[in-house]
């Protein structure tokens, strides 16, 4: 798959020799929902890939917090596990557009200088809900009846219920934050999961017998409600249990946030490698224990859980 990270506000040449099958949105999660798009792309592709190639069409940043100057809707996929996602997928072409240089355009001059002259796109495939141009006046409807005056085939995914409800990447958000991982796994199709670098700490978990990893959440990026989960974090190929805590850690008195997991039965260094976290349950909260025996002994407790947890 190529990447492409396009910050021109002339479009740069994509040198991309086929007809395009392209999938838009913001795409954050690249939940169930996601997925269907990006397989109706990928089979329209394929059907002929000689002349035909998939592509994913998304945004650097997420366009809500590019609109408001903060970062209002917190991401839950860093554009590095995208590019991992969309990879193990097949797709050939992942292009992250700077959403600045498209911001103004209006609907009209998208359809015309992105998806037909940029983009060179025989199918378009976008969400029921999608919108696009200046002030979000672009609808899917909109986009099907104009792409259809310059013979461009569109395909509108209605909303994927799962649960009852409709999978979207607001609704994950609203999981992940109150630590419901089963439920968001089910929606995104996968664990929730961090991959940060791991860091120093105070070492506390060394000196009380159980090392673990400090890994600090970046700006912008969602954080789960504070408390002890069971996990997994792979390491060089390998999957290990793992007990993970989101807070502030009180009994050391602890001064920022990160999250700190405990790999079972590991036995190595970890600094400065990027770890991913998966996260299956959230068990118990965050709690200030009177004494670091005591917080020894509940997290030997958390370790024989976490060991145990059929993930």
């Amino acid at each position: 798959m190529q990447v492409i990270y396009n910050n021109d506000a002339g479009f740069i040449n994509s040198k991309i020799n086929k007809k395009i099958a392209v999938a838009l949105g913001n795409f954050d999660g690249l939940h169930i929902g996601h997925i269907i798009l990006i397989d109706k792309i990928k089979e329209y592709a394929e059907s002929k890939p000689q002349n035909r190639a998939s592509c994913v069409w998304t945004f650097s940043e997420h366009s809500l917090n590019i609109l408001n100057s903060d970062y209002s809707v917190p991401y839950i996929t860093a554009k590095e596990e995208k590019a991992e996602i969309l990879s193990r997928k097949n797709i050939d072409y992942l292009i992250f557009q700077d959403f600045n240089f498209v911001r103004y355009l209006s609907p009209e001059e998208f359809i015309e200088r992105v998806i037909a002259d940029y983009l060179n796109a025989e199918l378009v495939v976008c969400g029921y809900n999608y919108r696009f141009g200046r002030n979000g006046e672009g609808t899917a409807e909109f986009l099907r009846e104009n792409l259809e005056k310059k013979n461009i085939e569109t395909v509108i995914i209605p909303a994927v219920i799962c649960e009852g409800q409709a999978v979207s990447s607001s609704f994950i958000r609203t999981l992940i934050k109150i630590g419901d991982m089963q439920r968001a796994g089910k929606f995104l199709g996968r664990a929730f999961s961090i991959n940060f670098p791991v860091v120093y700490g105070r070492q506390t978990g060394r000196k009380i017998g159980i090392p673990t990893i400090n890994q600090l959440f970046p700006e912008g990026h969602i954080i789960p409600a504070f408390g002890i989960y069971a996990c997994t974090c792979e390491v060089d190929g390998k999957i290990y249990k793992a007990v993970t805590n989101i807070g502030m850690r009180p009994t050391v008195n602890g001064d920022f946030l990160n999250s700190e997991s405990h790999l079972i039965d590991f036995d190595g260094d970890l600094y400065g490698k990027n770890i991913k976290v998966n996260f299956y349950y959230k068990f118990r909260d965050e709690i200030k224990f009177d004494s670091l025996d005591s917080l020894k002994k509940q997290i030997q407790k958390d370790i024989e859980f976490a060991r145990g947890y059929k993930f």
